[in-house]
């Protein structure tokens, strides 16, 4: 659906909306309301690295960005152990979202206080929720016509709310500003990480040991969430690279093909799993493991929120595909949260590296096994669209609402939504940049006759480039085959074995 249509699909008619109950609400924000939630300020000093200072600017900017506000009824659904909640009354609430934490006021408790009262809220944090949009929600009774215009939210341990607007419009207009705030999140953490090595990498004395491409397992004792809310659980990690003589034989395939064969080697993947001790993962005959990550899209650093916490903190987040090893098994998307225990005389900060790095050789993240790229302009880098200038994010609800209503988006899983919203990201940072380019070219036409000399055509600007995740690696790059993705001004950028370290 094109831009227009969007816009036009969106637009309302006047300042006031009827609200999920029948009542006629303003569309202004209530004076009742006390906003009892700050974000930590990261703080920005000269002591800051100078990789991080765009980070931490931007995260506090995403923080404290508004990406939805208005009213609409709540039913708390489920429990955090799944049960259903005898409850079932649907509340009114005035809600913010604001960052990924959405704030609910109590309707009747704003109309009862009034203009002099206040009213504090409840807190709803997005940051690990999975969303959903319900056509049709049967009743209790068949009297009742099905409920239309609903969003689930699933979010820490099994807890599930149920949303329920006043017109579709509503629906994909809030469903938008929940995509747009968990994305920036996301990539924010993944910015977060390629900062982090690029800043501190170079502390290390075995930095090039880190980085080196992971040939054999990789084991350790972590503690382990399968989820947000879920209790750490203290396993032992076995990360398995994927088949080194399957490895070899495609490197000696692709050697033997032509220059000019731009085929793809085919993606290896291999896969973590979790013990519930190192001694049933040496067993001759293994014992069954806890759960096994064998597929992932993405796997990057959390920010501890604190820059006091940084050099001791080992948590990562793996977001794939995980295998729950009960009776009977279950395989679904989701996300794990790992922290690798501190060995002695190691720092937090290596530990963490050391778990990274072999993850993203495992599953071919970021341009791992080969160099890891760096460059804003490659999809596959942490740094993608990082942007030169002070805002963050080149995306809008509008853009994200094209998404919602395009056909068939209601089957994208969580790794389609971030690959459709990259690639967004990526139309967006090309069409921005074609416009610069439109205004440069009217300026140099305006002051020709003031130029002298043989005229040379500027030289064409980097654009985005986009990779099949599941097709292309830096396993590519390996072979002495660059990457057009790599090539432009951006080249100087990607270091052959990280971020400018």
């Amino acid at each position: 659906m094109g831009r227009n249509r969007v816009l036009s699909f969106m637009s309302q008619c006047d300042s006031h909306t009827t609200s999920p109950s029948g009542r006629q609400r303003s569309s202004s924000r209530p004076l009742s309301i006390v906003q009892t939630f700050h974000p930590p300020v990261m703080d920005v000093n000269e002591e800051t690295l100078p990789e991080l200072q765009p980070i931490f600017t931007f995260l506090n900017r995403h923080q404290n960005k508004l990406y939805q506000e208005g009213y609409f009824l709540k039913l708390d659904d489920q429990d955090s152990k799944g049960r259903p909640n005898p409850d079932r009354t649907w509340t009114e609430c005035f809600a913010q979202l604001v960052g990924t934490v959405l704030s609910l006021w109590d309707a009747a408790e704003l109309d009862a206080a009034g203009e002099d009262g206040e009213v504090l809220p409840k807190f709803i944090n997005l940051t690990d929720a999975s969303i959903k949009m319900i056509e049709s929600l049967p009743t209790r009774t068949n009297e009742e016509q099905p409920l239309q215009n609903i969003l689930s939210i699933s979010t820490a341990g099994r807890n599930r709310y149920l949303l329920h607007f006043n017109s579709h419009h509503s629906l994909v207009q809030w469903t938008a500003g929940i995509r747009l705030a968990m994305y920036e999140h996301a990539t924010l953490q993944e910015a977060y990480t390629g900062a982090l090595i690029a800043g501190k990498g170079k502390t290390l004395n075995n930095i090039n040991i880190i980085m080196a491409r992971t040939t054999v397992k990789v084991e350790n004792y972590v503690r382990v969430r399968f989820g947000a809310g879920v209790p750490w659980r203290r396993c032992w990690c076995v990360i398995s690279p994927p088949d080194e003589k399957e490895y070899q034989k495609i490197q000696r395939d692709m050697k033997k093909k032509s220059p000019y064969d731009r085929s793809h080697a085919p993606a290896l993947k291999g896969e973590i799993k979790f013990y519930d001790s190192r001694r049933d993962a040496e067993k001759k005959k293994k014992a069954r493991p806890i759960a096994t990550i064998t597929d992932s899209y993405s796997a990057y650093a959390l920010y501890p929120q604190s820059k006091a916490l940084i050099d001791g903190s080992t948590l990562l987040k793996v977001e794939g595909t995980i295998s729950i090893h009960t009776d009977p098994p279950s395989t679904s998307e989701g996300f794990v949260f790992i922290m690798p225990e501190a060995s002695p005389m190691v720092s937090g900060f290596e530990m963490l590296l050391r778990s990274l790095f072999p993850t993203w050789d495992t599953f071919g993240l970021y341009g791992r096994p080969g160099r890891l790229v760096a460059s804003h302009l490659d999809s596959r880098s942490l740094m993608f669209a990082m942007p030169k200038h002070k805002k963050y994010g080149y995306l809008e609800i509008l853009d994200v609402t094209g998404l919602i209503v395009a056909e068939g988006s209601g089957r994208w899983t969580e790794r389609d939504w971030r690959r459709k919203l990259k690639e967004l990201t990526g139309q967006r940072m090309n069409a921005m940049e074609d416009g610069t380019q439109t205004q440069g070219r009217s300026s140099s036409r305006s002051s020709k006759r003031l130029s002298f000399g043989r005229q040379h055509p500027a030289p064409a600007r980097p654009r985005v480039g986009f990779a099949d995740d599941d097709k292309r690696s830096s396993r590519d790059d390996a072979n002495g085959r660059p990457a057009p993705e790599d090539s432009g001004g951006d080249s100087g950028q990607t270091d052959p074995r990280g971020p400018a370290l």
